[in-house]
């Protein structure tokens, strides 16, 4: 009989799933991926999965997250995967807070725990509960696993996750950082690791999530010590339709004139500040979209406002990258990975031109193509310590899945050494 592990991702409007089957010697193999999208919206939502590399799309009326995840079960049944044949379940859930340093087996605990801090992530923590409690529903007897997107960032030491605010803010709201994409990071530090020929626990190098959210984070013996996103998403640097850093004087400098121009009150106007922050800020403010590949496209046929949107992007993004670089004993590795990351070497290339200091050789055969795990770069600034430059495409997916697979269905400790760290495809650059 076949054995599946089932990860799901659910978001306000959306509802991702990845099938795994799970082979001999414990490896997954994804075998049905897609998404529920335009949950809410009936008249636009639709089913898209892909098995085999075939595509399809099924347009259909889904009201909400139950109806989602029927609809996602009936599909499975239909592409001959027996919803009974699912031996575990594994979320992705943003926010852990303090109580959850690593992926959890979910209980009613766990569950009031994830709904306690809804406040400090109310726009994603609701979505991810209603997607535990419904897949209870559906699979009573089945394990279900937690994985937080904060986990990772668990060991940041108190110098670098503390604000120098009142102290009753840290002990009594819990504000402090707790920094994001944890498990993107995690998995693309222990591939770059393995790739390098370093256990894991000796890692130290600069991961870079690059997406419509984008976030950096220093790594030091394979345990992150510092990252740009904070007590919310918002901080750190440009992303797609996010700010990131700003002074926050701005807030209510903002607030205050749309209050006395446009005669909204105080709460109105604060919370108009506050979407435009989220909503309509980073890449969209300073080029009118949030797709890079588009604002790259028009820089490179000589659109000026363009390229000052990359440059202020890229900037941004190699001042973390070289003050982590700075505070580590040594760095073996910066990683790109996501969308952009992975994508646009346009971008990245720019990035490292506002390290002169470290020297890079690029290669730019290798920095053009796109989505390919490899080195495309090396620092010359040190012989001893020869800093590489790498894409390694992220698969979070993966670590929800091994995770759920431990925790859930085998009841076993989550091992030191994940087998996807053992799997290269790494496409080395050649130096004279």
């Amino acid at each position: 009989m076949s054995k599946y592990i089932l990860v799901l991702n659910c978001g306000s409007s959306s509802a991702k799933f990845n099938l795994f089957s799970l082979a001999q010697e414990n490896k997954l193999e994804p075998v049905l991926q897609g998404m529920a999208e335009e949950i809410g919206n009936t008249a636009e939502s639709s089913l898209k999965w892909s098995t085999n590399g075939n595509k399809q799309r099924s347009a259909r009326p889904i009201a909400d997250h139950r109806q989602a995840l029927l609809g996602i079960f009936d599909m499975m049944t239909e592409q001959g995967f027996d919803h009974d044949d699912i031996c575990a379940v594994g979320h992705r859930v943003v926010h852990g807070g303090e109580a959850y340093t690593g992926s959890v087996r979910i209980n009613d605990e766990v569950i009031e725990e994830i709904r306690r801090l809804i406040p400090i992530a109310p726009l994603h923590n609701p979505p991810n509960l209603t997607g535990i409690e419904e897949s209870i529903r559906l699979l009573p007897d089945v394990p279900q696993v937690a994985v937080f997107d904060t986990a990772f960032h668990g060991t940041l030491p108190d110098y670098a996750y503390r604000y120098a605010v009142p102290a009753w803010w840290y002990e009594d709201l819990g504000v402090r950082k707790f920094g994001f994409h944890g498990t993107s990071h995690m998995y693309v530090a222990r591939r770059a690791a393995r790739m390098l020929g370093k256990k894991s626990s000796e890692f130290c190098g600069i991961t870079a999530h690059l997406g419509n959210g984008c976030s950096i984070t220093k790594i030091e013996n394979g345990k992150s010590v510092d990252t740009s996103m904070g007590f919310t998403p918002l901080e750190g640097v440009i992303m797609g339709t996010r700010s990131g850093d700003i002074d926050p004087t701005l807030i209510s400098h903002v607030a205050n004139s749309l209050s006395v121009d446009q005669g909204l009150d105080k709460g109105d106007a604060y919370e108009a500040v506050m979407k435009a922050l989220n909503k309509e800020s980073g890449l969209k403010a300073l080029a009118d979209t949030n797709m890079m590949q588009v604002i790259r496209e028009r820089a490179q046929a000589g659109d000026v406002e363009a390229l000052a949107a990359i440059r202020i992007y890229a900037y941004r993004v190699a001042k973390y990258i070289g003050q982590y670089w700075a505070t580590l004993p040594h760095t073996d590795a910066i990683v790109f990975t996501a969308g952009l990351g992975e994508n646009e070497g346009y971008v990245r290339r720019m990035i490292l031109e506002y390290l002169p200091a470290l020297k890079f050789e690029i290669d730019e055969d290798k920095n053009s193509t796109r989505g390919n795990e490899m080195i495309f770069a090396r620092s010359r600034i040190s012989a001893e310590n020869s800093l590489a430059v790498m894409v390694i495409p992220t698969d979070e997916e993966a670590v929800i899945g091994y995770d759920t697979l431990y925790l859930g269905y085998l009841g076993e400790d989550i091992p030191d050494m994940y087998p996807f760290e053992m799997q290269f495809r790494l496409r080395e650059v050649k130096f004279n």
